[in-house]
């Protein structure tokens, strides 16, 4: 690959979750591209910072918002703007920025301030729906994670195309320590929830009965949480629960090899919901680890029941984990994991960025890599 050099805009910071976003940028810099990847903006910055990251080649950007009230000013104003901080950023990293990949469109959704630099729109999630219409127009290519979405993008740019979630293969994997070896029982079966606990789509009524109705069944609850949170505050008196906190995501394969069973509990409430909930990024990292899935309704899984084994309705949901329960050894048998293996390891990152390379190539005249 060239020595080609990214901007990656994200609404996420770099030292949040971990979501496809990072994984694109650790993905990218582990094959030799400089990336940037800029945090949400910060009110307590004069200017513009660039740090290194534990990646070699990836280095976080922070910023302050460009300018105050920039959302009412001119469209030709904002791109003027917009246009000069990117030069002050090529200043201070004393490089040139050849692509921007835009995962938002609250700011910078304009993307013709990047002048000729090859201008990537990629949509993740259906709740990043502030100004699709422009950044899907102002882009040379756009890319997303469902069909609901593309259609969307359909509307503004033809030249848009669904990229399935990508999981990573981290090599850089750190171990459990000894206390959180301790953690998983032998002589019990070992269940995990990983995400963020406080989230409003999280079903805290299937997870809580779930709880109650197995004491013998120890369950791993993994990621943020607040205590006064739902899932806290119903679930604090079960003896049966592990409230692990926010994790290193290179830790998380460590903590699936161990699990037996792995949940995707979401209440869907409307259309909105079931579509913002039809490929959540944790089903790659599940997959990967082989183990079976229980799982709430997921749209963009619905013809992939091989894979995991899911509900069309949350009420069916408790009768399908005892069936699993129940016949764990044939759920979790060899060939059935070889099969979700298979599917995540068809999906890694880096084949995800040598597909998106391959339709820039092919759709426009530049070049990603």
């Amino acid at each position: 690959m060239n020595s080609k050099n990214i901007l990656i805009i994200s609404p996420e910071p770099w030292d949040g979750h971990s979501v496809s976003k990072h994984h694109y940028a650790i993905t990218l810099a582990n094959n030799g591209v400089k990336v940037y990847f800029l945090d949400p903006p910060k009110s307590d910055l004069k200017d513009i910072v660039v740090k290194e990251t534990e990646f070699k080649n990836l280095y976080c950007v922070q910023s302050p918002k460009v300018a105050k009230g920039l959302q009412y000013m001119p469209k030709f104003v904002r791109n003027f703007l917009e246009a000069k901080w990117l030069n002050r950023l090529e200043t201070i990293i004393n490089n040139n920025i050849d692509t921007i990949w835009l995962f938002e469109n609250s700011r910078f959704y304009n993307m013709e301030f990047a002048g000729d630099r090859l201008k990537i729109y990629h949509q993740v999630d259906l709740n990043q729906n502030f100004h699709i219409k422009e950044a899907s127009k102002s882009a040379d290519i756009c890319f997303c994670t469902t069909d609901y979405i593309l259609k969307e993008i359909q509307k503004y740019n033809k030249k848009v195309f669904k990229i399935h979630h990508g999981v990573a293969l981290n090599s850089n994997l750190i171990d459990l320590t000894e206390e959180q070896k301790n953690f998983f029982k032998k002589n019990k079966i070992n269940v995990a929830y990983i995400g963020n606990l406080g989230i409003k789509y999280l079903d805290y009524e299937i997870l809580e009965k779930l709880v109650k109705n197995h004491p013998n069944i120890l369950f791993h609850f993994i990621g943020g949480y607040e205590e006064e949170q739902s899932l806290r505050q119903r679930c604090k008196k079960y003896k049966n629960i592990i409230w692990w906190g926010k994790v290193k995501s290179n830790l998380i394969p460590s903590i699936l090899s161990k699990v037996d069973i792995l949940l995707v509990a979401y209440k869907i409430f409307d259309e909105f919901s079931k579509k913002q909930l039809a490929s959540p990024h944790k089903i790659m990292e599940y997959l990967l680890s082989g183990k079976v899935i229980v799982s709430t309704y997921l749209e963009e899984y619905k013809n992939k029941r091989d894979l995991i084994e899911m509900v069309d309705n949350p009420e069916d949901f408790i009768i399908k984990f005892d069936e699993v329960i129940n016949n764990l050894d044939y759920f979790n048998s060899k060939d059935k994991q070889n099969i979700r293996i298979k599917f995540a390891k068809e999906n890694t990152y880096i084949k995800k960025i040598k597909l998106i390379d391959k339709l820039v190539k092919q759709y426009t005249n530049k070049e990603l890599l």
